[in-house]
């Protein structure tokens, strides 16, 4: 005859049911989620591009940035964009954004296009005066990327907050 073995898990079941609602919870996980990408967004810059470098800049791009004494780092001559990254969470999402309003051309890359002046009628440049230039479009130069290193961290950070108080 077989027996009955009673086993007691409701401690057990009492912890799935807390683990189930802190899945049900993430909020608090989205911001060191959200800190996280804006960490592998800094990363980004500080490579110069991940998995792959972005295109070098041109000889006259190279040549201007001399004579204005800035740096030859890609995407960072003032340091505006990478500085301006900025994480932000809610209950059920997290992200990073910028507010400067190149951000998308230089990550996305732009066509080649004719700036024409707002405000006055010529635009000025190192002391020459134009009615419009023509700007050659940037290549894609993509800072906004995560890795799948960066996506496993974020994973793990997801896992620790649904497995914490065990």
């Amino acid at each position: 005859m077989i027996e009955a073995i009673s086993v007691d898990d409701r401690a057990v079941q009492a912890e799935l049911q807390r683990m189930l609602g802190r899945s049900q919870n993430p909020g608090p996980a989205m911001a060191g989620i959200a800190v996280r990408m804006a960490s592998a967004i800094d990363d980004n810059f500080r490579a110069q591009g991940r998995p792959t470098r972005w295109n070098r800049l041109k000889a006259s791009t190279l040549a201007s940035r001399a004579k204005a004494g800035k740096g030859n780092l890609i995407l960072q001559a003032s340091g505006k964009l990478r500085s301006s990254m900025t994480p932000f969470h809610g209950r059920d999402f997290a992200g990073v954004g910028t507010n400067r309003p190149y951000a998308a051309a230089m990550n996305n890359g732009s066509r080649p296009h004719t700036i024409v002046p707002r405000t006055k009628k010529a635009l000025a440049f190192n002391g020459r005066f134009a009615k419009r230039v023509r700007h050659p479009g940037t290549s894609p130069r993509p800072f906004m990327v995560l890795l799948d290193i960066d996506k496993a961290d974020i994973i793990k950070i997801m896992g620790q907050h649904i497995m914490s108080g065990i």
